[in-house]
């Protein structure tokens, strides 16, 4: 099995590093929900070695994650965790004090990003950092024709799917105890959202 590769997170993987590197400065581990291919989770271990990334994810993505680290061999960068945000409470065998996902509830229904962010609820402690990275749509509008077209190609596969508006997001996870510290511009139209668990 070759490790996989995800184009994407070759693009955006150094802008999202310079951003968590600041918000993640005084955190010691990070929970990671939906580490896809493992990129991400072997970038940032490597670039912030302070820190102790757990990734996670579903269990057919485990694998290829599992290669990502082997090959890293670096000692802050945990086993993936399996980890479906809807089967409550998680597999969690102590609270993180920081959290990240990229580019993932946009690739869901609400219903799970409502499970996302109950669960993080109960994995943080107070205090804790939530980055979140992605394409937002504003009052309802996308912010670019490409992220138009990718909310299109969304809907077509999985009509529960979609980019997500961001001031739902924000009064959902604001709901579920966490404060909204604000937004980052990020490349190609996306944002780093930052939240304090309260």
């Amino acid at each position: 099995m070759e490790k996989p590769v995800n184009e994407a997170c070759l693009r955006n993987q150094q802008a999202i590093y310079e951003a968590l590197r600041l918000h993640f400065a005084g955190s010691r581990s990070v929970l990671e929900i939906g580490s896809g291919t493992g990129q991400h989770a072997v970038y940032m271990a490597e670039h912030m070695p302070w820190l102790e990334w757990q990734p996670s994810e579903l269990a057919p993505a485990l694998p290829g994650i599992e290669l990502w680290r082997r090959e890293a061999g670096l000692d802050n960068l945990r086993s993936p965790l399996e980890l479906d945000v809807r089967c409550h409470p998680w597999p969690l065998d102590s609270l993180f004090d920081a959290a990240f996902s990229a580019n993932t509830v946009h690739y869901v229904g609400w219903p799970l990003v409502e499970a996302m962010v109950e669960g993080l609820a109960q994995a943080l402690e107070q205090g804790a950092c939530f980055c979140l990275y992605g394409p937002f749509n504003r009052e309802g509008r996308f912010t670019s024709e490409g992220n138009r077209a990718l909310d299109s190609w969304l809907r077509e596969r999985d009509p529960d799917s979609g980019i997500k508006d961001l001031a739902q997001m924000v009064e959902r996870l604001e709901e579920a105890g966490f404060d909204y510290r604000g937004e980052q511009a990020m490349p190609a139209n996306n944002l780093l959202l930052r939240f304090t668990r309260r």
